[in-house]
């Protein structure tokens, strides 16, 4: 069964029901969850664009860091009162190749998907189907409404 079970997310509400799935699959394995949340520099895709110095990027990241750390403390203590042992992780890494990472110490990664089809998927890209497509680890992916 599931020991090991790596439950990406960003804190939205879409979000949560993976989180449930996962937070329900390790109380009944017995397992313990890794929340990972990954920050992407907002820095990097704009350093030769911007006329914004350096310090309001780093600005931006502390703040995106604080509402990380908000996240992480509500989800574990989520996780703590259903039982389930929870470690809390934050990655300064683009998400794909941060839970790609960490998906290799897991057993089972559980995360959401939007459902988006179309020109929206096209557009919009998804993380979860790179991790799905590059994953050796299993994934179990919970379906949102479509967006």
């Amino acid at each position: 069964m599931f020991k090991k079970i790596l439950i990406p997310t960003d804190g939205s509400e879409f979000s949560q029901g993976a989180l449930e799935q996962g937070l329900d699959l390790a109380k009944l394995s017995g397992g313990e969850v890794t929340i990972l949340y990954a920050i992407e520099s907002p820095y990097e895709p704009f350093k030769n664009y911007t006329t914004q110095p350096p310090e309001y990027f780093e600005k931006l990241m502390n703040d995106f860091k604080a509402e990380a750390q908000k996240v992480l403390s509500r989800i574990s203590a989520e996780a703590e009162s259903k039982g389930v042992h929870t470690r809390a992780l934050i990655v300064e890494e683009h998400p794909v190749p941060a839970i790609l990472e960490a998906a290799k110490e897991h057993d089972l990664v559980v995360m959401a998907t939007h459902g988006r089809k179309g020109i929206d998927r096209v557009m919009m890209g998804s993380v979860t189907d790179k991790v799905l497509h590059n994953c050796s680890t299993p994934v179990l992916v919970v379906r949102g409404a479509a967006g």
